[in-house]
């Protein structure tokens, strides 16, 4: 599984990379990138199997900034992680094929874990493998 961030932080990369590594089994890469349009000209490069997306550190919060995100969903297994006051912005979201939103505030390894195996259509990590 091969997962490209859009972030700013390297804490949470660091964050991510954890949850990834733990909860996947060691078929898990991630590589980082700080903005959206880095992560564009990452993907016209290089293959990945899903993308997380930092909403502020991507500067999506414009209606162009949704639309190029449901472009990316109509490609890639997207999730999306937002700040609780963003929450707001999720109801035309929907819309564009966005699914899949993680609100960072209540986001733990595990949750992440579990997201990315349910965005990525797996349904159980196996064990010792």
């Amino acid at each position: 599984m091969r997962v490209l961030l859009v972030e700013d932080r390297p804490e949470a990369e660091k964050f991510v990379w954890k949850a990834l590594s733990q909860s996947w089994w060691g078929g898990a890469s991630l590589e980082c990138r700080p903005s959206f349009s880095s992560a564009l000209d990452t993907l016209k490069r290089e293959s990945f199997d899903m993308i997380l997306i930092d909403f502020a550190a991507a500067g999506l919060q414009n209606p162009e900034g949704f639309a190029r995100l449901g472009m990316l969903a109509q490609k890639w297994p997207v999730i999306v992680l937002i700040d609780e006051f963003e929450t707001d912005r999720l109801a035309n979201s929907r819309d564009l094929g966005i699914k899949n939103w993680l609100v960072k505030e209540t986001l733990t390894p595990s949750r992440l874990a579990d997201a990315v195996r349910k965005a990525a259509g797996v349904s159980a990590v196996p064990r010792g493998s």
